[in-house]
């Protein structure tokens, strides 16, 4: 009977801290989609602009993964560990404030808070499966990245809401690179890309959560 509790707990847990990771990729690729249909309804069209932003900053956030199983893997005490791990995040915030100030997008340091919090609450409430977690989701993020990235360049892509009078209003000092003249593609990729991840929060990567913690309590 205690034994069954447990297990009732340990799946609650899981799915929470499944939940509070996938919650805002969800929300990020709903934003995106209404961006993409209707651009100047979301802080007057400013997001255009913010979809170069958004790759940047989930490059960003895949090398901060990278860091945090090297982290890990030292085996040093715990505290040690948080130190490093908070040192590595206030880096990455800084770098990711100065991208949202070229940007002029405020927003940008907002979505980076929400999505390194949601991952933050999985990892705590999930320790002992930390390293295992974060090397599996670098993983999915690596092969889901580049894939989407290299659809953004070579797939056709519709502009819907995203016409040339709006970009002229909205972003008329645009770069000549692919993602500037047409930057539809900027916010499909995000777009697609942070609903696969949320996807994948809620089903391989919890899966495979159970799966180790498993193994922990045998």
């Amino acid at each position: 009977m205690l034994h069954k509790f447990h297990l009732k707990i340990d799946r609650l847990i899981t799915w929470i801290a499944a939940l509070s990771a996938a919650a805002p990729c969800f929300y990020l690729s709903w934003v995106l989609v209404n961006v993409w249909r209707e651009p100047l309804a979301w802080d007057e069209g400013n997001w255009v602009r913010l979809g170069v932003g958004l790759m940047v900053l989930e490059f960003v956030l895949l090398h901060s993964g990278a860091f945090m199983i090297a982290i890990l893997e030292q085996g040093k005490a715990l505290q040690h560990q948080m130190k490093m791990a908070l040192g590595l995040l206030a880096f990455y915030s800084l770098m990711v404030w100065g991208f949202s100030q070229t940007l002029d997008s405020p927003a940008l340091v907002w979505i980076f808070a929400g999505i390194i919090l949601g991952r933050s609450i999985g990892l705590l409430l999930n320790p002992a499966e930390s390293k295992q977690a974060i090397m599996a989701r670098s993983a999915i993020c690596v092969i889901l990245y580049l894939l989407i990235v290299f659809g953004t360049i070579f797939l056709p892509v519709p502009e819907w809401g995203i016409s040339s009078s709006v970009l002229t209003e909205v972003y008329p000092d645009r770069g000549s690179g692919l993602w500037e003249t047409e930057p539809e593609r900027a916010i499909a990729g995000p777009a697609l890309y942070f609903l696969l991840i949320g996807l994948a929060e809620l089903t391989v990567l919890r899966q495979g959560a159970i799966k180790i913690r498993n193994k922990l309590t045998e």
